[in-house]
């Protein structure tokens, strides 16, 4: 998790405290682990976003200590809260990690999150292959654009 923070912490001073532009995510485990750094970092940082496949919404109980507060600070935040958390979850996985007792409990935590949109897809288990490509081009045709200027 610290070192998670240090790289994000570097990213966005690389781009001059712009960190509107940097979007975080990751599939199953650094999914996960990705957004709990975005729910803890994001207040401070101000990232433009997220997008995952196949994690859950991390919570103190877990192991992740401190997420379960970032992410009721996130939700109280009108502006930061409206920032696109997207999630891809595979509702017919059972094994890696599981739909019913792990990810579906931990949505109902983040239901107030103004920007989290849920994509459940089945038919494929926990590897989505290509279903992840194109449900992060998606995300970054919707909420990463670029002009020339601000390429740093």
């Amino acid at each position: 998790r610290d070192r998670l923070s240090r790289i994000v912490f570097a990213e966005v001073d690389r781009l001059h405290g712009a960190g509107h532009r940097v979007f975080l995510g990751g599939a199953s485990q650094g999914c996960t682990v990705a957004l709990d750094c975005y729910f803890k970092q994001t207040q401070r940082l101000l990232l433009g976003g997220f997008v995952g496949s196949v994690g859950f919404i991390p919570n103190d109980h877990q192991g992740y200590p401190g997420a379960s507060s970032a992410l009721e600070r996130l939700i109280a935040n009108k502006e930061l809260g409206q920032r696109p958390v997207w999630l891809q979850c595979a509702t017919d996985d059972h094994e890696h990690v599981p739909w019913r007792q792990a990810v579906k409990p931990s949505l109902c935590r983040a239901q107030r999150l103004a920007g989290l949109r849920v994509h459940e897809v089945s038919g494929r288990g926990h590897i989505l292959d290509e279903w992840e490509g194109q449900f992060i081009q998606e995300f970054l045709k919707m909420h990463a654009r670029f002009n020339s200027s601000e390429r740093g």
